[in-house]
Parts: C-alpha cells; structure tokens; sequence
C-alpha cells in the first residue's frame, strides 16, 4: 500500500526512524460479495457473488484508521476506493491514481474511523479473542428493498492468523473472507498518513460528507425538468403533464455494511424519507400538480428503494415486467419501517411494462421504454418525453468525449446501440449519475471507437 507523497513525508519518515514507531497493522479481508443479497446485481436474487477485498490499517498510538475496498459495486463494474478517516475532523478520499485528494472537515470522523477499526478483529471483543472462540457483532438495518432487519458480522477462530468473517443480512451471507495481517515498516507507516503527492488536496466543506440533500431544478425543455442533487451525485427526470408529474426513480439511502454499527449515508431519511423529501421539493416547486406516477428504472435498491413514498402520494408505479413481482413483494415486506404508506394503511401496486408503455397527455406524453437485458441488469426502462431521454446507470459519462469510459465500455456500448437502433438522432439522452447531456448522435459515435468496435456484447 505504498503512495508517493509529497515533501512533507519525508520530513514524518525522518522523525519515526529517529523517534521509534507505534506499530502500524494493515488488515485484510480476501472474499467475495454477493451483489444479488444486497439487491445490486444483474437479478433481484441471493447467490451472484463476485471476488471484493477489504482492507483496514490502524496503528497502536492513534484512533486513525485507513480503509481501502475493492470488488463490484455492480454487475458490470469493477472499483477501488481508498479513504483516510483521521480523528477528531479530518476525512480524506485517497486519490493515488487521479490525484489530488479530497478532503472534508466534519465532526464524522472519529466516528467513521472506530467503527472501522471494528473490521480488525483485534479491535473487537478482547475476551472472545483470548479464548479463540467465534465472535459476532449484531445490529438491526433499515434497508431499501428489505425493510428494518437483522445484521451479524461474524468471526470465526477471530485470533489466529487467518481469521474468517462474514457478514449475514436478514438471513443471507453478504460477505465473506479470510483474513491476511502484516505490519508495516516506519517508512511505510509515515506515508500512510501523508497526502498524495502532485497536488495539493481539495477542501470540501464537511456538511457534504458523505452524501448531502440540496435539490435543485433545472428546466431542459417545454414541462421537462431534472432535479439535481436528490443526493449527491443523484439527478432525477421530472415531467409536467396535464394531470400531474411524472418522476424518474424512487431515490433511496445507501448503507454502508464494512463499517459497524451500518450507518445510512443520508442520515435520518431512512428507506423512504429520501423520496419522501423529493416530493416535498416537487410540491414547493409544483404546488398545483399532484405526482402521477414514477417509472423505477431497474430493480437496484438506491433506485427503487423509496417507491413507498410515492405510493402514499398517490402515484401509480411502473417497473420492467421482468422485476415487477419481486419490487411489488419487496416493497410491502412487513419488515418495512413505518413511513406515510403504512400510516395511511395502504399498500403498493406496480404496473409491468413489457415493451412501450405510453402515458397519455394531451400535450406532453411520456413513453416508458423496456430495453431489456444489458450488462448492469437483467431489465431497464428508459423515459422519453419531449426529446429527452432518461436512463439509469447504462450510459454515465464523465465528459463530452466521442467515445466511452474504458472501465463501463461494455454496457456504455451496448446502450449505444440501443439508443442509436430505437431513439430520434436528435434525443437528448441524461442519468441519474452525471449532469452531463449526450444527444443520440455523440452515441453514433462511439459505436465507431475503437472500444465500441472490440465489444462482444450488443442488444
């Protein structure tokens, strides 16, 4: 885990090897993730695991704690993420490949770092330690899809060298590994801490970490609109017609299971407050138009997860036909914390869409598309109204270049296709994860990179 940093390390290198050093233990979990279990694979099913390694470093002297994961965070996409939890204020994102680093001064901190440090089993329960028993942490998660429900992370054998660990979310083993530890050397262990170098770190104001709520919309066309900042880095389609709104997505929460106890990254919305706070918004902003419906564009629980919300406005649901079953039993689990639906005392219907739905309007219609299978998901729906068109997670640029991201090529060109095959040439395509616009023309010509031309997979 070696970082080239900039003078300052030198200078942290020079005291430890003079001063003498607290240990510095690097922790980490060889195992797989099941994608399916925390319904963010290709079928709302358990039992589609991908290889994932996580990784915690602490020192003895120091409630710091760096946490370093990798594996796929969908079905179609390998990351890597790194992230410096130094107490009392500071959070760091270690950028070592696509410098600078970002950095936050928030009170979450020494929060985030000890219940980080839990991954390590040494930093766990001294007593089952020392008597090489098995080991469990238990807790209770609201999860989108899945409602409030028990979670364990378990050890087995927690002090001997290769400890095994899993962590079982309502019934299911969502992670699970093995354990490697090693000591770092004081060089190593000075850097560790140190910012990476060629740049110097960018401040964010600490309000935004992890994830912030600062709505805001933003007119496209005639009555199409997308509100930006549902969350961060989530931007949701909405369309004013004659006899209400229609939304893109039922935005949900993101918990985060490596850390113990899990927090949600927008504290207090729970599973449904997320959606909940952007009708609110959508009533502010439109205040005479009722919400008509919300189209959920595949089964991923941080896109369907707050579909409760809109049901209880009154909101007709629409889902993939191929998904619509599981999102209906889904969505009125028992094990749903109470939210407007249950206090109203109803329940959620989904309406399948099985090739082109069209929500008539006099003015404005709203197609909804079924595009089928493609490599994120087993099943999407894309939205069209007034030359715009709306998907999730199939095409997320990052620029306006003529070409894909190399890391998604293979579902950024499967949608080329697609929307090349079945969309106007002058529709202009948004997501939910990127504010950039990409008219259906730009995706004509990444069918003709290099990266496009090399992709087995097509429509």
């Amino acid at each position: 885990m070696k970082r080239s940093r900039h003078s300052l390390a030198a200078v942290l290198v020079l005291a430890a090897a003079s001063a003498g050093y607290a240990e510095t233990t690097e922790f980490c979990l060889e195992g797989e993730f099941d994608l399916g279990a925390r319904y963010q694979g290709m079928s709302p099913q358990p039992g589609e695991f991908y290889p994932a390694r996580w990784c915690v470093t602490t020192d003895d002297e120091s409630e710091r704690a760096l946490l370093s994961l990798s594996g796929r965070s969908n079905p179609d996409m390998h990351g890597a993420w790194t992230v410096a939890f130094i107490p009392p204020d500071l959070v760091r994102i270690v950028n070592d490949g696509s410098t600078p680093d970002v950095e936050f001064r928030t009170a979450k901190a020494a929060d985030e770092a000890s219940r980080s440090r839990l991954l390590d089993p040494r930093h766990s329960d001294t007593e089952g330690r020392a008597h090489g028993q098995m080991m469990s942490l238990q807790a209770t998660v609201d999860l989108p899809l899945r409602g409030r429900v028990p979670l364990i992370w378990q050890w087995d054998r927690p002090s001997s060298e290769a400890p095994a660990f899993s962590i079982e979310v309502d019934g299911h083993v969502v992670f699970r590994g093995t354990g490697i530890r090693r000591s770092l050397d004081a060089e190593e262990a000075a850097l560790l801490w140190a910012p990476t170098s060629a740049a110097d770190p960018i401040q964010v104001p600490g309000d935004r970490w992890p994830s912030r709520v600062n709505m805001q919309l933003v007119g496209l066309t005639d009555g199409v609109y997308v509100v930006r900042g549902v969350r961060t880095g989530f931007h949701h389609m909405v369309i004013e017609t004659a006899g209400g709104l229609v939304v893109a997505d039922a935005p949900a929460g993101w918990v985060e299971l490596h850390q113990f106890p899990p927090q949600d990254m927008v504290p207090g919305l729970g599973v449904s407050g997320l959606s909940q706070r952007l009708i609110d918004f959508l009533a502010d902003e439109f205040p005479d138009a009722p919400i008509r419906a919300v189209a959920l564009t595949h089964h991923h629980d941080d896109h369907a997860g707050g579909a409760r919300a809109f049901a209880a406005a009154g909101a007709d649901v629409y889902a993939p036909a191929e998904t619509s079953d599981f999102l209906e039993d889904a969505l009125n689990r028992d094990a749903m914390p109470p939210d407007r639906l249950s206090r109203q005392g109803g329940s959620l219907n989904i309406t399948p869409v099985d090739g082109i739905v069209t929500i008539d309007d006099p003015g404005l219609p709203v197609r909804l598309m079924n595009m089928g299978e493609s490599p994120h998901v087993i099943s999407s729906l894309g939205v069209l109204a007034g030359g715009v068109f709306f998907q999730s997670d199939l095409h997320v640029p990052n620029s306006d270049a003529d070409k894909p991201r190399a890391e998604r090529a293979a579902t950024e060109c499967w949608f080329a296709r697609w929307a090349v095959e079945n969309l106007p040439a002058d529709t202009i395509v948004i997501n939910t994860h990127s504010a950039f616009e990409t008219p259906v023309s730009r995706l004509a010509s990444y069918l003709e990179s290099d990266l496009c031309s090399g992709t087995a997979v097509k429509p």
